[in-house]
């Protein structure tokens, strides 16, 4: 990872960002070239620095294309708050029991009534390599300011931050 001190604000940016969300859409690509994506519940610590986890089913289409190794990607979305991530990476399977402790919560059972006695049951390591977000922290009285500042000035208003972090 890049350790320029830039690169740390804006991963400490993401960090704090990450916060807003408890699942997200994880796009893998298939055999035939097209993506397919579907929502996923993740695990980040407080120390995020570029990889996320994922609990999966092993026999899942997704273990397949991630066994594809071509670019994955993350997006993420929070309407009430107004905060958006992409994060674009790799995805493997990774068999790691201590992890899989680790990371282990109650609700995993919601899919995996065995819990971490399931034979099925797989970890995703998602790898970050380029990370874009947008975060409007006053919400929609910044964007209405925003507007407002438009219409009166002629002058694009900006509706929040954003920026990218390359890992």
């Amino acid at each position: 990872m890049n350790n320029d001190k830039t690169t740390e604000v804006q991963l400490e940016k993401v960090r704090s960002l990450l916060k807003n969300f408890r699942t997200a859409m994880m796009i893998t690509t298939g055999d035939d070239g097209h993506p397919h994506a579907r929502p996923m519940g993740f695990h980040a610590d407080a120390a995020f620095d570029g990889t996320l986890w994922f609990f999966s089913a092993r026999n899942s289409p997704k273990m397949h294309e991630i066994g594809l190794q071509k670019p994955a990607s993350l997006t993420f979305q929070n309407e009430s708050d107004h905060v958006y991530l992409f994060i674009e990476g790799s995805a493997v399977e990774v068999d790691d029991r201590p992890k899989m402790e680790a990371l282990y919560t109650p609700l995993i059972r919601t899919w995996f009534p065995q819990g971490l006695e399931d034979p099925n049951l797989t970890l995703i390591r998602f790898d970050a390599e380029r990370i874009a977000y947008w975060d409007s922290p006053g919400g929609m009285l910044q964007l209405l300011a925003a507007f407002a500042k438009a219409v009166v000035t002629g002058t694009p208003g900006k509706g929040g931050e954003s920026g990218e972090v390359r890992l």
